[in-house]
């Protein structure tokens, strides 16, 4: 009700999430709108039920999973389309927007931004020995690719992960720790708050990020900007971001042996690890929260 009575009481309206209620309010007001797209919540939807384990750039294009999702893929063709202009944070999902007959004049490219207290704040540095604790924040999906990196974890012995966040796959994926002996290398944090994620990163030698697919990752971007070296797979915005062996490393996705091997490097190799935080660092520059804000502000502008 709060939604409906506010688009009642503005011309224009910006959509950032709460796209498919908006969409259905907006039929009866018929208020000029811009959409913000930050992924594909069919296909996402079709993963978290079990109901497809392909990717979900095949997704896209399968005439078997596009009869099936047909009543999902029309209602988001109603919403994309009726926008009059749709940002999305990478060419990636630029693309993919396209794909669902959105005109690519009616689509424009605004990255995600940090906040001034991932910049403000710094990852420890140097290393002073023992083990390379890795990080992974994220709600644990099944394509976030965090049973990759439990699998890659035999192969490197002197490296202890802390997985932050909550999900459907929780319960799999404590249970596959235990089952491959890690339950004292591995510890699950649950979801942290804001503050508590900027902790560990800054406590952090490196965020591992070995998902199949990424709009543009916030938490990416986050950890570049405190300073915290990446591996990550090149799905999605990820290769939008990281230039491998610049300022992280990137690996395929679903596969153990890269994962482990980028640990391992990142282990024995402590220079390596400083250059690639101080490029990490660097290249957040171009994704400050601010930068976000002026570039969303102008496009508004062109179409208003």
């Amino acid at each position: 009700m709060v939604l409906a009575r506010e688009m009642l009481r503005h011309q224009r309206i910006f959509v950032n999430l709460l796209e498919e209620y908006v969409s259905q309010v907006n039929r009866i007001f018929r208020r000029r709108f811009v959409l913000k797209v930050v992924g594909d919540r069919v296909w996402e939807t079709a993963r978290n039920r079990g109901a497809t384990d392909l990717d979900v750039d095949a997704f896209q294009t399968d005439a078997h999973q596009r009869e099936i999702w047909a009543d999902a893929i029309r209602e988001r063709a109603s919403w994309v389309r009726g926008a009059e202009l749709v940002i999305t944070p990478s060419q990636y999902l630029a693309r993919i927007v396209c794909g669902w007959g959105v005109p690519a004049e009616r689509v424009a490219v605004v990255p995600n931004g940090v906040d001034e207290e991932f910049f403000q704040a710094r990852a420890e540095s140097p290393r002073d020995g023992g083990c390379l604790h890795a990080l992974f924040v994220g709600r644990l999906t099944n394509w976030k690719g965090v049973d990759t990196l439990l699998l890659a974890l035999p192969r490197v012995p002197n490296v202890h992960v802390t997985v932050a966040g909550e999900g459907p796959e929780y319960a799999q994926l404590t249970g596959l720790a235990t089952q491959l002996g890690l339950a004292h290398r591995v510890s699950f944090t649950g979801r942290l708050a804001r503050s508590e994620v900027l902790a560990a990163m800054k406590r952090a030698h490196v965020l591992v990020l070995p998902s199949l697919y990424e709009g543009l990752s916030h938490t990416l971007l986050e950890a570049m900007a405190v300073g915290l070296p990446c591996i990550a797979t090149g799905c999605g915005g990820n290769s939008e971001v990281l230039v491998h062996e610049q300022n992280g490393l990137l690996v395929p996705p679903l596969h153990p042996p890269s994962v482990a091997a980028a640990l391992s490097r990142l282990e024995r190799d402590e220079n390596l690890r400083q250059a690639l935080a101080e490029g990490a660092r660097r290249t957040s520059r171009r994704y400050a929260f601010t930068n976000t804000v002026d570039k969303i502000v102008a496009r508004l502008g062109e179409v208003w």
